[in-house]
């Protein structure tokens, strides 16, 4: 099956929902408990890309979306972390553990070598300034009931060359576990 990667666009984010909708009801790998509103993945997609941010899906020949990764700014409101980014990688639960998140990520992480970010202060939206991107962080919550303590998640990005710089032990609460 080829799969390709490339730059969502707003046709994309009906199949982008669904794949999100079921991590935030079957999973505590998203914090969010309810499923959200219609808007949220549009609203999301609108705010990263408007900041230059990139938003890619990976995609079948018939254009089934089946993963999607985007860059997100870090603290947005503030400029003084106009230059880190957060990303986020999701595939669909049936195209998991077949290299597609690898391709994303590979691709992600290329575009950001060259991306000028958007960002401006609150109440500041006229002052808005551009920067290179320095820093990219995985921020992800680790399942410690999961076989092997949810750890794999974390090891696959150490691959990609994110190390582990920090835990926020039981901060979050989701399905009855922190």
């Amino acid at each position: 099956m080829a799969i390709t990667v490339r730059s969502a666009t707003e046709d994309d984010l009906p199949q982008v929902r669904d794949i999100f909708d079921y991590y935030v009801m079957n999973t505590v790998v998203s914090f969010l408990v309810q499923k959200p509103p219609s808007n949220y993945i549009t609203d999301r997609y609108r705010e990263i890309t408007a900041r230059n941010l990139p938003y890619l899906v990976a995609v079948t020949e018939n254009d089934q979306v089946v993963g999607y990764a985007y860059a997100s700014a870090f603290r947005g409101c503030m400029l003084g972390y106009g230059h880190t980014v957060e990303i986020s990688l999701f595939c669909h639960l049936d195209y998991t553990h077949k290299g597609i998140g690898s391709k994303m990520i590979g691709q992600l992480i290329e575009l950001l070598r060259t991306t000028k970010h958007r960002s401006h202060e609150v109440g500041h939206e006229d002052a808005a300034l551009e920067s290179d991107v320095k820093k990219v962080m995985a921020i992800m919550a680790v399942d410690e009931t999961a076989p092997g303590k949810g750890l794999a998640l974390r090891d696959w990005y150490n691959k990609w060359g994110f190390e582990e710089v920090g835990r926020l032990k039981g901060v979050g609460n989701k399905k009855g576990r922190v």
